[in-house]
């Protein structure tokens, strides 16, 4: 806790200039609070006046020794998303009880298809706790008569929020450990009351509207006539202009952007809706992988989309994925042309590289671009469903693996990550592939994925040299450069949060 505690100025002469709005604050606290008494900011209620008008009345008043502020941190509880749906339909876990009571037993299966699997495996999970666990796949309850009070007790306390005193202490500790259903935000309390000076003038201020310009109007209609004209006084503290600076993601994609242009890289763009052929087959990534089903891919409804480039690519994709290349073998089953048609959001920027070294056939090519994708994911801590990929590729006829380490440590180098490691993994149109993995306070994250483009992908598009390419998630580069622990706070409208950030080049 903060306290203010400084001497009071004396009143002497010339009374402290005082608009309107800090008058109706000081006569409000004289009036409801007395002389000696404290409010919080949020309880100086005055028609006409928004909560940011108050505050920042306060803080003038606070800088012209008429207030004395004490400051008091707390944390305020309020619902996610998910937190404020569970209180429109209920608990998972009451919900399943309630189902399992119905029906007198339900199995597990029958559960997830009800409530989702999302839900259903929260119900689960909640229901075993409360001593409620399935038996043979099999969920039997004869009455949840027991348990309506504890479900009665965490509805009542998530209809509470958002507040932050008097909660429950055991409920609190609950819902903090279950996923994404409360969040906690420190919060700074102003308690104010009347200085000495404040006290003195209190009663003498006005708090009639002053004119405090003099409009082309005023002189024409003579309606200055019989008004006050408010003071100015040169030597009153200047509330200190916050300019406008940079969102951290956008100054993150700024920097990024300059490093690919120092290292003589173009940058390239796509388009946020793409043909499945471009986005999955040109990659040699074969129809029936799981990344095309829509619970991991967004599909537009719609008869027209961009147009290819070229219908005889689409010719080339089949002869690819049903034969393969000189060499190589294809995945052997029949490629469907209507699913390349199908129009997507993009699920990476993976698309633009290769529609890009597609129209620039000449090696060498170096490009890149940081542009928004789309994941049909469930959103969370560490997922997104609408993200920006860091994409970065070299096409030349001395590209290899060897070239990409020394790529990816001078990119990742000039962010500031110099303690790599390149783990094998597994990409369909790279081979070989690697994951990036740094070492931050001693603990390794994974940042991207990279490799070499397999020759399905780059020889049917009549690329003669080898293609490397790496890649990145920017909000989960932004987790770790800003030290944030919930991706989701990356895009909080919270000016004073926005503003700490130090966003220098």
């Amino acid at each position: 806790m903060e306290h203010k505690d400084e001497q009071t100025p004396k009143i002497e002469g010339n009374m402290p200039e005082v608009s309107p709005s800090e008058a109706r604050v000081l006569k409000f606290l004289a009036d409801n609070a007395g002389l000696q008494k404290s409010l919080t900011e949020y309880e100086i209620l005055l028609e006409g006046m928004t909560e940011r008008e108050v505050s920042s009345a306060i803080s003038w008043l606070e800088k012209k020794g008429l207030l004395l502020v004490e400051r008091k941190e707390h944390t305020a509880y309020t619902l996610t998303y998910e937190g404020k749906r569970f209180l429109e339909t209920g608990l998972p876990e009451e919900r399943a009880l309630n189902l399992a009571v119905k029906n007198g037993d339900i199995k597990t299966a029958d559960l997830m298809k009800e409530l989702g699997a999302k839900d259903g495996k929260i119900a689960i999970a909640q229901l075993a706790k409360l001593g409620i666990k399935p038996e043979g796949g099999i969920i039997s309850v004869k009455s949840g008569d027991a348990l309506k009070e504890v479900f009665r007790e965490r509805i009542l306390f998530l209809s509470g929020l958002p507040q932050s005193a008097s909660l429950n202490p055991e409920l609190l500790e609950h819902f903090r450990k279950r996923e994404d259903i409360i969040s906690e935000k420190k919060r700074t309390e102003r308690i104010v009351r009347l200085s000495d000076a404040g006290i003195k003038i209190a009663g003498l201020v006005s708090t009639e509207e002053q004119i405090s310009e003099i409009t082309p109007e005023l002189l024409q209609n003579g309606s200055w006539r019989g008004k006050d004209f408010r003071r100015y006084d040169l030597n009153s503290p200047v509330e200190r202009i916050n300019s406008a600076v940079f969102h951290p993601i956008t100054f993150l994609k700024e920097r990024v952007r300059r490093i690919f242009l120092e290292m003589g890289f173009t940058e390239m763009t796509g388009h946020y809706v793409e043909y499945a052929g471009w986005n999955m087959d040109a990659l040699f990534i074969p129809q029936d992988h799981p990344a095309r089903d829509m619970q991991d891919t967004f599909y537009i409804d719609a008869d027209r989309g961009i147009p290819f480039e070229d219908e005889e690519v689409l010719k080339t994709f089949q002869e690819v994925h049903e034969k393969g290349v000189e060499g190589y073998t294809g995945w052997g089953y029949r490629w469907d042309v209507e699913k390349a048609k199908q129009l997507v959001l993009r699920t990476h920027t993976t698309v633009s590289t290769i529609r890009y070294l597609y129209k620039h056939r000449n090696a060498p090519q170096a490009a890149f671009s940081v542009e928004k994708v789309f994941r049909h994911e469930s959103v969370d801590w560490k997922h997104l469903a609408e993200l920006h990929q860091i994409e970065g590729t070299y096409y030349a006829k001395d590209a290899n693996l060897s070239t990409l380490f020394w790529l990816m440590k001078e990119f990742y180098g000039r962010l500031g990550f110099h303690d790599l490691k390149f783990i094998p993994s597994y990409y369909p149109y790279t081979e070989p592939s690697l994951d990036v993995v740094v070492k931050i306070n001693g603990k390794e994250m994974e940042l991207g994925g990279s490799g070499v483009f397999r020759p399905e992908v780059t020889r049917p598009l009549g690329l003669k040299e080898p293609v490397v390419a790496w890649g990145l998630g920017l909000e989960r580069l932004a987790m770790v450069y800003y030290g944030l622990d919930d991706v989701r706070d990356i895009y909080r409208t919270d000016i004073d949060w926005l503003r700490k950030f130090p966003l220098k080049f």
